[in-house]
């Protein structure tokens, strides 16, 4: 990541990643994704790489035939062939851990790449690559940012893509890596019809539930070649647990599935198990989850916790509307009740966290602030659908589609904020970030976002009208926008609509998937939209549906 690379470099050295037209079967680690039989028992969950720092990072596998206590050698070399040696050890794994395998490797040299294999009595994984983060001057950098990976909606042809673009240099996931639901629920009629139905079949809910999971999507070959390829910071949403957790519940956690806090732990248990990421230091929450990388001066990227340790609960519109008449009314909602000061979504811990953090990259001078938001933060209310086009639609649409194109209309006279499990819902919780950002010198961030499965491009404004920064949303690797109800002209015009009526939403499209290439150095930042055609064959092509350029100006940024 230390090497300046020009565009024309980078989109060479992504194999045609970005290009127009181009069709892709499915990646291999260095020539070696399919291993031999034995190998296949042994290693069938991959390896992976992540959570890097400037001396170390972590290394995992699982050991997936194991049923007792077992010691399995891993090695860290400069070579892809494994010859310079630069750290090895052994690794204990057991039941306790699922027969994980994950490795804090030290003493390593910042900004080197590095490859790495385990070794189980003669049986060899493939060769993973990893990075650790650089210091001093850095060029340029590149990052994958992906979100929402739901196995029975499709393929994981995304990351297949990010598996073959030499040029990334770490991958972003930010949540949704897992879904919690069984084969009846979300996406379970596309994958009875593709192939590619949930284990276990029903909603998971205890430890085993949610560690069989884990290892299902970790058997997704697409997967197991970009984890392989490249190294990733993860942070969690809710479908790692279940869908809109708060304090004190979840949406998606009923009567008789147990206790919620219970529930919880298992599922956060289960996910440090199974993802390459830091264990807490002693004493230490697994829910204060919260990371700041450094990229020698280029670069913050710092991760924001907001699901399970300060989030009050989400309210629903559905619950107001008999008593919003009137525009008048819904203002008084907004401010009453989406508004309220007590509102949280990050805790004091957090809070505490994100000034020291940003105060530091401040006075280090990097040039960029990053932050890794699992929602989006942007500004959004429904748009007024009263126009011939949107009215329209209503002669094609039928059910379900035509009761959902009736409520966002309902919602668009009105006025109302949408998506409110997002910063959206959390006004007050908004303002409180840009105020330590503020407070800390910064109001340049760049926020990259998930979770809406819909790419955004956004720009960010306090309260009082004071540019923050921008913001780009990532669309799901496989999750498809719920407003496709409306069929694709329908959508689109939604989101043209979306972007003409609400004056942070610069463009947004809920019609794709894939994932976000961005390429960042010290004079902007540039940004690629990239879609796969399909996700529910292994076959697709692979554009660039839109791409931005981002610069500084003025102490904040601003699209060029």
């Amino acid at each position: 990541m230390n090497k300046k690379f020009t565009r024309r470099e980078a989109l060479i050295g992504a194999s045609s990643v970005v290009l127009l037209g181009a069709t892709f079967g499915k990646a291999s680690a260095f020539g070696k994704m399919h291993p031999s039989p034995d190998m296949t028992a042994t290693y069938q969950h991959g390896i992976a790489s992540g959570d890097p720092d400037t001396t170390s990072v972590v290394i995992w596998t699982r050991v997936s035939n194991a049923n007792k206590k077992t010691a399995i050698t891993w090695r860290v070399a400069t070579d892809r062939h494994m010859q310079t040696i630069k750290a090895q050890g052994q690794f204990i794994t057991g039941a306790s851990r699922d027969y994980t395998v994950k490795v804090v490797v030290e003493n390593l040299q910042p900004g080197e790449s590095y490859f790495y294999q385990f070794d189980l009595d003669g049986e060899l994984s493939v060769v993973g690559q990893t990075k650790t983060l650089p210091v001093g001057h850095v060029d340029s950098l590149v990052l994958a940012v992906a979100t929402c990976s739901n196995y029975p909606f499709g393929y994981f042809n995304a990351y297949d893509v990010i598996a073959n673009d030499s040029a990334v240099d770490v991958v972003v996931h930010l949540g949704d890596y897992i879904y919690e639901y069984g084969q009846d629920g979300y996406g379970g009629e596309t994958g009875k019809r593709i192939g590619r139905n949930h284990q276990p079949t029903h909603e998971i809910v205890t430890l085993a539930d949610y560690r069989q999971r884990h290892g299902q999507y970790k058997t997704d070959v697409s997967a197991q070649a970009m984890h392989a390829r490249h190294p990733m910071i993860v942070i969690w949403d809710d479908h790692e647990s279940a869908n809109n957790p708060w304090m004190g519940g979840a949406e998606n956690h009923q009567q008789g599935e147990g206790n919620w806090d219970k529930r919880r732990a298992d599922s956060l248990q289960a996910y440090y198990e199974w993802l390459p990421i830091r264990d807490p230091v002693s004493g230490g929450s697994q829910q204060d989850y919260w990371r700041h990388y450094k990229f020698g001066d280029l670069l913050s990227l710092i991760t924001l916790e907001t699901r399970h340790t300060g989030r009050s609960q989400q309210i629903d519109t559905d619950d107001y509307l008999g008593e919003i008449k009137n525009k008048d009314d819904a203002q008084t909602f907004i401010n009453d009740v989406v508004g309220a000061p007590d509102r949280k979504l990050l805790s004091g811990e957090m809070e505490q966290f994100l000034t020291e953090q940003m105060t530091e990259s401040v006075s280090a001078h990097r040039r960029w602030r990053v932050i890794g938001s699992s929602s989006v933060i942007g500004k959004r209310r429904a748009p007024d659908l009263s126009d011939p086009v949107s009215a329209s639609f209503r002669e094609t649409l039928t059910g379900d589609a035509l009761k959902r194109l009736d409520s966002l209309t309902h919602l668009g006279s009105l006025g109302l904020p949408v998506d409110l499990d997002s910063w959206n819902g959390y006004p007050a919780a908004r303002e409180d970030f840009y105020q330590i950002s503020k407070e800390a010198g910064a109001q340049d961030l760049l926020v990259i976002s998930g979770d809406s499965h819909s790419y955004w491009q956004n720009e960010l404004y306090d309260a009082t009208g004071h540019a923050m920064g921008v913001e780009l949303g990532a669309t799901g690797v496989t999750s498809p926008r719920s407003l496709l109800q409306l069929g694709n002209e329908g959508l689109k015009h939604y989101d043209e609509q979306n972007a003409l009526q609400n004056p942070e939403v610069v463009w947004t499209d809920g019609r794709y998937r894939g994932f976000i290439r961005l390429e960042i150095n010290h004079d902007g930042a540039h940004a690629d939209f990239v879609t796969v055609s399909s996700v529910e064959s292994p076959s697709y092509e692979v554009n660039t549906v839109r791409s931005v350029d981002i610069e500084p100006h003025e102490g904040t940024l601003r699209y060029k």
